[in-house]
């Protein structure tokens, strides 16, 4: 039987690690997904797994207490997470970036500091660009980052952080004054360091009450709130201010072939159940898999999800190899979000009335789909990055 998402090309040590993190999403996590879900509740268990098996290092360097695998393992590993429950892959989405983040441009001491403990989930990390008035604006920050002697004072609001409340570190894109005549060149990273947790965690920083959403539950969303905020000079990110688009950007780009991965996840465990509802439930003395009509709409869906598996792949094999892959990385996110909603309302309709019940997981899968068509970028903002990397390439 043929299987979907199936990746060639493995080595053994990557194949070992999707098959014990496949049976983990198996005895752990998808019995488990619905209660939490509906309770809103932070799966705390199933984190302190994740640590166990060391996933919160996948990435990080050898050297630095990780495991140093590639960003297709990443992807890999947060696809088959995010098809037991994709709030799970939250919570190690942001941390991943974070980590890819210092890795690739902390200073050696931020290195030193922060990735081994980031490494056994010690530290937790969260990633934080968004304000309330910004959208996909980047160069249009609002929070500013003032210097005052050894340390800047920030103040300002952002919005939409994930793990706001669990994290105890967060990369923080404001707004420093660099005199650079580009609005983005004057934008630099932080890491924060803050103790877990809601209200004021700091003196000067405030992370409100969960934001309360259709999906995604389980995982903390929330804001954080500056008010004269006092930080030091040493934990600007590589220790250049003014750098902090172009480091941003980067972590960017493993987050949107981690939105393809999380996508390609839901897709398939929405095919999984579409599949198997479909040849047992009954009606006119056959499986309804035997209908032409139902059998159609598995053969589309089952196309979309490899299709989706494929470019979610090949992106990340192209950041692997050191290319850049702004457009292959929204090329994956734009189709594996798009064809992740489609594929999860088919198995809706499959299901039928069911499918509405909040006893079927479809359900859930219902409500979690949306969030991807506008995480790391909207459909449009996907396509807008491609239109231009398009242009540059087959300029006239």
């Amino acid at each position: 039987m043929a299987r979907l998402a199936r990746t060639a090309g493995l080595t053994d040590v990557q194949s070992e690690i999707l098959s014990t993190v496949r049976s983990f999403v198996d005895k752990e996590i998808i019995p488990r997904a619905q209660e939490l879900e509906h309770d809103d509740a932070y799966p705390t268990d199933i984190v302190e797994g994740m640590k166990e098996m060391g996933l919160f290092g996948l990435t990080v360097p050898e050297e630095y207490g990780g495991l140093g695998e590639s960003l297709l393992t990443y992807a890999l590993v947060v696809e088959e997470i995010a098809r037991g429950w994709m709030s799970v892959s939250g919570v190690i989405n942001t941390h991943f970036i974070v980590a890819h983040m210092i890795a690739r441009h902390g200073t050696e001491q931020q290195k030193r500091h922060y990735l081994p403990r980031m490494a056994t989930g010690e530290i937790r990390g969260a990633f934080s660009m968004s304000e309330p008035d910004l959208g996909s604006d980047v160069a249009a920050i609002k929070t500013r980052a003032t210097r005052d002697g050894d340390d800047y004072v920030i103040d300002g609001t952002k919005m939409w952080l994930t793990n706001g409340g669990t994290s105890t570190l967060i990369a923080l894109l404001v707004r420093t004054e660099e005199g650079a005549d580009k609005p983005h060149q004057n934008l630099t990273t932080f890491l924060l360091d803050k103790p877990a947790g809601f209200g004021e965690v700091l003196p000067g920083l405030t992370i409100p009450g969960k934001i309360d959403k259709m999906g995604y539950k389980g995982v903390d969303t929330t804001e954080a709130v500056f008010d004269g905020f006092r930080i030091g000079a040493d934990q600007v990110l590589g220790g250049m201010p003014g750098q902090g688009f172009p480091t941003m950007m980067d972590g960017i780009e493993v987050g949107r072939v981690n939105v393809a991965a999380r996508a390609c996840g839901i897709a398939i465990r929405a095919f999984e159940l579409a599949v198997t509802y479909a040849q047992q439930r009954r009606t006119f003395g056959k499986p309804i898999a035997h209908h032409q009509a139902i059998a159609f709409k598995l053969a589309e869906m089952a196309t979309k999800v490899e299709a989706a598996h494929l470019m979610m792949v090949n992106a990340a094999r192209l950041k692997d190899d050191g290319h850049r892959s702004d457009v292959e990385a929204g090329m994956a996110k734009l189709i594996a979000s798009e064809y992740c909603a489609e594929v999860t309302q088919e198995a809706f309709r499959i299901h039928g009335g069911y499918g509405y019940s909040k006893e079927y997981e479809i359900e859930r899968l219902m409500r979690e789909a949306p969030f991807l068509l506008i995480g790391e970028g909207t459909s449009e903002i996907q396509k807008t990055i491609i239109s231009r990397g398009l242009l540059r390439d087959y300029r006239a």
